[in-house]
């Protein structure tokens, strides 16, 4: 039985090639901004699978009012808000856009809870969920 636990303790935590969601080296591996596509399908399409966690940002449009807010409900689920990108879709002018980002590992079950979590978030705060993606380090890095 001991061998088993300090088995456990041995292998440890598998370690993670990004050191922050805001790590410069990130780059979209996936992503969607259709929120009726299937998570398995937008994956799959994509050829997009990782052992490793990675980047999972969504992006959500919210009243100003109310962003901050948003963001620090994110914050007790592990998110952290970050920078939008360059090729993000353009949010509804009366709302404000929220970039929320969390290392994790992902597959089509895990991104689709988190999805459907971030969705009741922007709908509680009286705004939409405007897409998601999956950033990761090139792998040679």
């Amino acid at each position: 039985m001991w061998g088993r636990i300090a088995g456990r303790f041995r292998r440890g935590r598998p370690q993670t090639r990004i050191a922050a969601v805001d790590d410069g080296d990130l780059v979209v591996m996936v992503r969607s901004d259709d929120d009726t596509a299937a998570t398995s399908s937008v994956l799959g399409a994509a050829g997009f699978a990782s052992d490793v966690p990675v980047v999972l940002r969504h992006l959500i449009a919210v009243p100003e009012s109310l962003a901050a807010s948003a963001a620090a409900s994110a914050a007790r689920e592990g998110y952290v808000e970050t920078a939008r990108l360059d090729a993000d879709p353009d949010v509804d002018p009366a709302l404000a856009p929220v970039s929320l980002s969390r290392i994790q590992r992902v597959d089509a079950r895990t991104v689709s809870q988190e999805r459907s979590r971030i969705a009741s978030l922007a709908s509680r705060s009286g705004g939409v969920s405007v897409g998601w993606a999956v950033l990761d380090v090139p792998r040679d890095r």
